[in-house]
């Protein structure tokens, strides 16, 4: 079967629930995120994560309206091939809004970042 290459620059894992014409669940589909937030193990900040569907998995999610505007708004990309993480991600938008902030996102504030 084939497989979708999902990538992702959400600082969360996104749940998208498939519903038929009566509202009624059947499916939820999970995308993972973590990007731009600190791994408590290993200290490392991602900038991006990956999430391989199969292509029935793909078919069911590729027409969610929030999916479709997470792609739109550049939050996620999806490719056929596997390609590292890091070269897919530079044409990506980089942070939403639940990122950690950095020390360059305080720069402007009147207050010293304390190290």
């Amino acid at each position: 079967m084939n497989k979708v290459y999902v990538y992702s620059t959400s600082s969360a894992d996104n749940n998208y629930t498939i519903r038929n014409d009566s509202g009624v669940s059947l499916a939820k589909i999970t995308i993972a995120g973590k990007a731009n937030v600190i791994d408590r193990v290993t200290f490392i900040t991602k900038e991006g994560a990956l999430t391989v569907l199969d292509q029935d998995k793909y078919d069911k999610i590729k027409d969610h309206y929030y999916f479709k505007k997470d792609i739109e708004n550049g939050f996620l990309s999806v490719e056929q091939k596997n390609v590292e993480v890091d070269k897919v991600v530079k044409s990506m938008t980089k942070k939403d809004k639940s990122a950690q902030k950095q020390k360059e996102d305080l720069a402007h504030l009147s207050a010293k970042v304390v190290e």
